[in-house]
């Protein structure tokens, strides 16, 4: 085994630790957002720290706290990507149970909560590149003339 063979497994673990990192925040400004996070107004979080509301506002601006904010948010509740497809997967399951039973069936419901779930698998896929250049259509012809006659 080689040497690149020996460290290539390490490397990506530490890609794989380095990704989880959450940032390191002071325990007064993680306090501020947590506070926030936990639904108190800015006037109460400032009245708590004995400063403006501007600071706290301030605070809750900073890049590392917005991060661990929406990291929060999007890892928390409803919002997490599993857990809602988790819950819609229950729902649609609980609906055909339904209908086995009564012998009733909501094909307009099932359906719609079939294409809630498509539309959430859909979100999570990552976007296509778009091209960096577009030309309109009505446009090209003309732009072709200019290059090849030396008007552009």
């Amino acid at each position: 085994m080689s040497q690149q063979e020996v460290l290539a497994p390490r490397h990506d673990v530490d890609a794989l630790n380095k990704s989880l990192e959450t940032p390191k925040l002071d325990p007064v400004l993680l306090a501020i957002a947590n506070d926030y996070l936990d639904g108190r107004d800015l006037q109460n979080i400032s009245e708590e720290y004995g400063v403006t509301q501007d600071r706290v506002a301030a605070v809750l601006e900073k890049d590392d706290v917005k991060k661990y904010i929406d990291n929060v948010y999007v890892t928390q509740g409803y919002l997490n990507r599993v857990r809602r497809m988790k819950l819609v997967n229950q729902v649609i399951e609980q609906k055909v149970q339904d209908a086995l039973e009564s012998g009733v069936w909501s094909k307009r419901d099932l359906l719609d909560w079939m294409k809630h779930l498509n539309d959430l698998e859909e979100t999570a896929k990552p976007k296509k590149q778009s091209p960096q250049v577009a030309i309109q259509v009505n446009n090209y012809d003309k732009l072709m003339k200019d290059l090849f006659n030396g008007n552009g």
